[in-house]
């Protein structure tokens, strides 16, 4: 009889240490707070109940993620590019193991950043147009030169990073590049010069406005502002994806070099890559997918708005480090030139 007890308890005891074991299977993720929180907890249910792991989630800014991966409290990051790249420079990410991370083999391309970068989902600023003011789609961000435009063209300001691709993007095609950006400050400087610009605006809601009251006609916008006035009934609204390409928003994902299990934190990150997923952040957040197999119903509101095909292909992402390194010393040329 005791010693039946005596195997009883043995048993018991090792069944509780199994459950245990496998409860205490947890990964530190970090996110935005928001609709950017909601989606991914809404798909991480299903990853939770198959892995036996549970999600705790990091929610604050994207310095707040950096910050966090600093003092090694995070395993998975997701966050900014710049971010990405500054925690890369510190040696805080672990690699990318294509192996571990098989859905790694449908990214585009251009969605793979480095050996521990890659986009987890992206967004884009386009070139949006009245179409009451402008008949012709325009092809190109040119077309902001156009001097049909006066006091009708808006775009971020000169310390925004659409506004700096672009001004890289001028110096690209007038000679120069992002080593000689002499040629895009003079562009940027003849746009400031010439009438054309209604504002270089910092607050995006300022730029919204000024398409609603229809003192803009041309700009730039984040796809996201573009829904903001497509669902406000902005029918005279219409953007285009220029043929030089658009300026990517992205959102990157991470393993931190001391996660805690690193093997189910890539299970995670192949997760955050697979259709479904992908399809969940395109159609609750309308952040287009950055894998190839990722199918996006035809029926999804301003479906129109995700980029993705040759449209992500032709993003246009200059060298970021060179652009954080030398916006100040350009935005004070800039200024030198328009007389400020």
């Amino acid at each position: 009889m005791n010693t039946k007890l005596l195997f009883a308890g043995l048993a018991l005891s090792a069944s509780w240490v199994g459950a245990a074991s496998a409860q205490d299977c947890m990964l530190r993720v970090t996110t935005w707070g928001g609709s950017y929180q909601a989606t991914y907890e809404s798909v991480a249910e299903a990853f939770e109940k198959a892995n036996n792991c549970r999600i705790e989630w990091v929610v604050g800014s994207s310095p707040d993620h950096l910050i966090k991966a600093r003092l090694g409290q995070v395993d998975v990051v997701t966050n900014t590019l710049l971010n990405s790249i500054a925690g890369e420079k510190e040696g805080l990410w672990a690699p990318l193991d294509p192996q571990k991370i098989p859905n790694m083999a449908n990214l585009y391309d251009n969605a793979v950043y480095s050996d521990h970068t890659i986009f987890a989902n992206v967004g884009d600023y386009v070139l949006a147009y009245n179409t009451d003011r402008i008949s012709e789609p325009p092809t190109s961000w040119d077309a902001l030169w156009n001097p049909d435009y006066r006091s009708a063209v808006v775009i971020y300001g000169i310390d925004h990073i659409p506004t700096l691709s672009l001004t890289v993007m001028e110096a690209e095609q007038n000679g120069g590049g992002i080593d000689n950006i002499e040629p895009g400050l003079n562009r940027m400087a003849e746009l400031f010069k010439n009438g054309n610009l209604i504002g270089a605006l910092d607050v995006e809601s300022q730029m919204v406005s000024l398409f609603e009251t229809g003192d803009a006609w041309i700009g730039m916008l984040a796809t996201g502002r573009m829904r903001d006035l497509l669902s406000k009934g902005a029918e005279n609204i219409a953007f285009v994806r220029p043929e030089e390409g658009t300026f990517p928003l992205i959102s990157t994902i991470n393993i931190h070099k001391d996660a805690t299990d690193p093997d189910m934190a890539a299970k995670f990150v192949d997760y955050v890559l697979s259709p479904q997923v992908q399809v969940a952040f395109a159609t609750r957040n309308l952040y287009a997918p950055t894998v190839k197999n990722a199918e996006v119903p035809e029926d999804t509101p301003y479906r129109d708005l995700l980029v993705m095909g040759d449209a992500f292909e032709r993003l246009y992402l200059p060298d970021q480090e060179k652009i954080t390194a030398n916006k100040a010393d350009w935005q004070q040329q800039l200024n030198q030139k328009i007389g400020r």
